[in-house]
């Protein structure tokens, strides 16, 4: 089962390592922008449809 902490979209904050954001890319017909959604390291991200494996 994957984790978020193996996603590389998933960036852990400096003072708490376990939680951190969930950074995506979106891209509409005006613009482009990132959104940031906070997570724990240890959340399942089995159905996650933005989910890479850290190189």
């Amino acid at each position: 089962m994957p984790v978020c902490e193996e996603c590389k979209w998933f960036f852990p904050l400096e003072d708490d390592p376990t939680q951190g954001d969930c950074v995506t890319r979106v891209v509409d017909p005006r613009c482009a922008y990132w959104t940031a959604k906070p997570k724990k390291a240890e959340d399942n991200a089995e159905g996650c449809t933005n989910f890479q494996t850290r190189s």
